[in-house]
């Protein structure tokens, strides 16, 4: 560990900057105030001379004062060009009544799975994925989930959308437009999922160019989510939103995860009551812009107590295996 003092123009000293292992840089402004910084490093790179002399042009002294800066601001620049930010919504908000009466004192995104949350759980899994930003569309008992989670701690960007009263998940996807500029990934808080490729699961829905891509899990009760069929180039022929007969075998499901256009923003209309999978998917099938994503891995909702005991026992023996964060998507 070393230590460095900054002086002012007086000669006093004006902070200590104390560097740690692992690069990282401690400040102290006051006798107990402190500040973790991270340092940067130095990386050497070849470049073509006439890109140099570019470069070179930029640093003017005013906005740009030397190479280094002038260099990490086009770096920037290209990186968020051919990799855009990446959104997720969680929609958290409805009143759940299939696994009282622990939702009574509880959001249902906040019932523990093993050791922490199922929310935590589905923010952890966003984050391998290297999302900037995750919103949460909250509702019922929406104070519990704004006091339990803490960004700095996450280490990741946390904003939330409001319902007064409960809108359904076409609804507060509507109630979060402002918050969204660009093709985002969408999930239902009660589910809960080991395997999913989301890096493979945007490039499909990009490469499709579909306006929605519902991610789709194997199911033998497909009369409680929504048996889907898909023809030879995936887009979605057949959705029949929780069929009352059901079917022999195994079908698949919708999984409550999706890819998003915000072009379907304009087909939701504003402070009002709307199902996504009964009354936004059934209009897109038709118009031919709605296409579905296999998933093979580890998929539950935690919909009903045996649902949900179902889930802590997968955790327990090993079935859910958290740490997967890759599986075989079609």
């Amino acid at each position: 560990m070393s230590s460095n003092s900054a002086l002012s123009q007086t000669g006093e000293v004006a902070c200590n900057a104390i560097v740690t292992p692992g690069n990282k840089s401690v400040i102290q402004l006051r006798d107990t105030q402190y500040y973790l910084l991270v340092m940067k490093q130095r990386y050497s790179m070849t470049l073509d001379p006439a890109l140099m002399h570019k470069i070179d042009l930029l640093v003017d002294g005013t906005r740009f004062t030397n190479r280094s800066e002038t260099a990490q601001f086009l770096l920037k620049l290209g990186i968020e060009q051919f990799r855009p930010e990446r959104t997720a919504l969680i929609l958290c908000g409805g009143l759940e009544t299939r696994v009282r009466p622990s939702s009574f004192s509880i959001p249902k995104p906040l019932l523990p799975i093993g050791y922490q949350p199922l929310l935590e759980y589905q923010i952890e899994y966003l984050k391998r994925y290297e999302f900037d930003r995750i919103i949460l569309a909250i509702g019922y008992l929406q104070e519990q989930i704004v006091r339990y989670l803490d960004e700095h701690k996450l280490g990741i960007r946390l904003r939330y959308s409001f319902e007064k009263e409960p809108l359904d998940t076409g609804g507060a996807l509507k109630n979060s437009e402002a918050l969204i500029g660009s093709d985002f990934l969408a999930l239902n808080g009660d589910v809960i999922f080991a395997g999913l490729d989301l890096d493979k699961l945007i490039y499909t829905h990009k490469k499709s160019n579909a306006a929605v891509t519902i991610v789709l899990a194997k199911s033998n009760t497909p009369t409680r989510f929504g048996a889907v069929e898909l023809d030879n180039e995936n887009r979605v022929i057949s959705f029949v939103e929780k069929p009352r007969k059901q079917p022999a075998g195994e079908a698949w499901v919708n999984a409550g995860v999706y890819v998003i256009r915000p072009s379907v923003f304009a087909k939701i209309p504003k402070a009002k009551r709307i199902s996504l999978e009964l009354d936004v998917f059934p209009k897109l099938m038709r118009d031919g812009t709605i296409s579905g994503y296999k998933h093979d891995g580890y998929w539950a909702d935690v919909g009903t107590p045996e649902d949900y005991l179902r889930v802590q026992k997968d955790l327990l023996t090993g079935v859910f295996k958290p740490q997967e964060a890759t599986a075989n998507n079609t």
